[in-house]
């Protein structure tokens, strides 16, 4: 399934303590447990000055697969995108999608 890209939006995550892992998602009074880690992949190389380093994971839960991003020099979590299995959420109806479409991020 194709993941839509979204304007990031600001999420709480609980960690793993000793690998950082995101396990739980946590947005608009919607929990979800992370079940599996599809993917890491780090930006510590190349990134805007604007935002610093980040790492995007890509994570399934129990309804559907995400990817997050954390942001090292703000320390922010965000959902970057999400497929198409989210669109019935009350948090995932109101955004819109700008175009793009992530394929295995």
């Amino acid at each position: 399934m194709a993941m839509q890209q979204i304007e990031p939006v600001g999420v709480d995550v609980s960690t793993h303590w000793r690998t950082g892992a995101p396990t739980a998602l946590r947005f608009a009074g919607v929990e979800r447990a992370v079940t599996r880690l599809l993917a890491v992949r780090r930006e510590h190389g190349v990134y805007p000055a604007a935002t610093g380093p980040r790492t995007l994971f890509e994570l399934e839960t129990e309804d559907a697969t995400l990817v997050v991003s954390f942001a090292r020099r703000s320390r922010d979590w965000r959902i970057e995108a999400y497929d198409d299995a989210w669109r019935t959420l009350p948090f995932a109806s109101t955004l819109e999608v700008p175009g793009g479409v992530l394929v295995g991020a």
